[in-house]
């Protein structure tokens, strides 16, 4: 007669009523997800650290509509390196925010603070002017 401790009805028995054996943990979904989680959390402290000091910075200070055939910006722009030539794209919009104007105004080389003041030539009455980007060369 058999006994239970016999591997042969252990087996017979695991196998009738579905008992799996242990798996390690690296089987499965834990090791894919333990790798996805690395990286993408390795990723996402990158992306925000970068993101958080870029190359040029601007910021607007003031937009004044001076007549109805243009628009003055205010606005200041902190450069990481100044060397170099750099330049910034302003627009006006009029009340629908269509583009009603735009200028690009080139940055005097070797400061690394600005505070500039530019008048938008527009073709409409503009009721608001932005720094849509500014750039290195």
């Amino acid at each position: 007669m058999s006994t239970p401790n016999d591997p042969e009805v252990t087996a017979f028995l695991k196998e009738r009523y579905g008992v799996k054996s242990k798996k390690s943990w690296a089987s499965g979904w834990k090791l894919p997800a333990l790798l996805i989680a690395v990286i993408g959390g390795a990723w996402l402290i990158w992306s925000g650290t970068h993101a958080s000091h870029p190359e040029i910075r601007s910021t607007l200070i003031s937009f004044k509509s001076t007549s109805p055939a243009s628009i003055a910006i205010r606005y200041t722009v902190t450069l990481a390196h100044p060397i170099g030539n750099h330049q910034c794209t302003l627009i006006a919009r009029d009340s629908d925010k269509n583009v009603v104007g735009e200028v690009i105004d080139q940055l005097p080389l070797g400061q690394a603070n600005l505070t500039r003041e530019v008048v938008i030539p527009t073709r409409l009455q503009a009721v608001n002017a932005a720094v849509r980007s500014c750039t290195s060369l």
